[in-house]
């Protein structure tokens, strides 16, 4: 959430014990509290009105007075297809997670040639904390267009400088018969499409289930063989280098891990699985592995069919003596 604040740092700082200080254009200060993010930007009545990298983010919304303002006349930008950007001169990293944002979270696109244009990014530009870099992921990951939002990073030159784990994933070739939709970041990029909801810890096994693919060096015939293993190692790092809660990295590393599991769901006895079904996150895996499964040719049969064996699982968990027999 990002708030325009009327007075000055210092009475911020005052107010909050915790505030941190990310030192980039428009976030003066920032706070974490009850897992909510939200970002400060100070504003003096004497001083002129802030200018934003896009029309759209001129428009404001008074608490107080429980209604929206428009002091920059924006109001026809909202329903715009292109994001216009607001003339002054904006830092590019700032123009970046800004676009990023916005096209992730709504209908808009950014139509500026990276490839031509000032904002690609060629060194790593001042900025870029940790917590910056976090942020920005998890505003991009919990809105409704992800693919889009990260496609952009991935197009300015911002992952292949940021986040190197992620950008080897569009080295990843695969064979057209089980994924046509195009190498391992354009098929990671699709699955986001196939999501039903836009929880955090889902998304992220989303963006990180194939990542140990680019490190794999297995046979011809399997050359992704143990990817989803060495995957939720590598999984883990990135997201420790993000300073993500120690909790989330667990939770995403077992989805990265066992994302494949629930297609073997009918091959496995019940001795193998029955731990990781007894998970809560198993409904999460089972989306996961949805969304997974339906950028391929295969269709969703392996999806219903390991959704019936984890029902039938849960049956027979309620009946003790039922289940006893699966075992003679």
């Amino acid at each position: 959430m990002y708030l325009l604040i009327n007075d000055s740092l210092i009475s911020l700082a005052k107010a909050f014990e915790k505030l941190e200080y990310p030192g980039i254009p428009f976030q003066d200060a920032a706070l974490t509290s009850d897992s909510k993010r939200y970002i400060f930007q100070c504003c003096d009545n004497d001083d002129p009105p802030p200018v934003f990298p896009f029309t759209v983010l001129g428009l404001l919304y008074s608490q107080e007075r429980e209604c929206f303002l428009d002091p920059g006349n924006v109001y026809h930008d909202l329903r715009r297809r292109e994001l216009i950007p607001k003339p002054g001169q904006t830092a590019p990293l700032v123009f970046l997670a800004e676009a990023a944002r916005l096209v992730s979270r709504y209908h808009y696109r950014c139509s500026i040639d990276m490839e031509k244009s000032d904002f690609r990014l060629k060194i790593p530009p001042n900025g870029a904390s940790i917590a910056f870099q976090r942020d920005l992921l998890c505003s991009i990951l919990t809105g409704s267009y992800p693919h889009k939002g990260l496609n952009l990073l991935f197009e300015s030159g911002f992952i292949e400088l940021f986040w190197p784990q992620l950008f080897k994933i569009d080295s990843v070739s695969h064979m057209k018969d089980y994924h046509p939709e195009g190498n391992g970041w354009d098929h990671t990029m699709q699955t986001f499409q196939y999501r039903k909801q836009n929880d955090l810890t889902l998304s992220l096994a989303l963006l990180l289930h194939d990542i140990g693919k680019a490190e794999t060096s297995g046979p011809v015939e399997k050359p992704f063989d143990g990817h989803a293993e060495l995957g939720a190692i590598i999984a883990s790092s990135f997201m420790s280098h993000l300073d993500f809660s120690p909790a989330l990295i667990r939770d995403v590393s077992f989805l990265v891990k066992y994302h494949m599991l629930p297609g073997a769901l009918n091959q496995l006895p019940l001795y193998r699985t029955e731990n990781l079904m007894d998970s809560p996150l198993f409904p999460l895996l089972l989306e996961l592995y949805r969304a997974d499964l339906s950028t391929t040719f295969q269709g969703p049969e392996n999806y219903y069919q390991a959704c019936s064996i984890y029902r039938n699982y849960l049956r027979l968990k309620a009946n003790p003596f039922r289940k006893r027999q699966l075992y003679h």
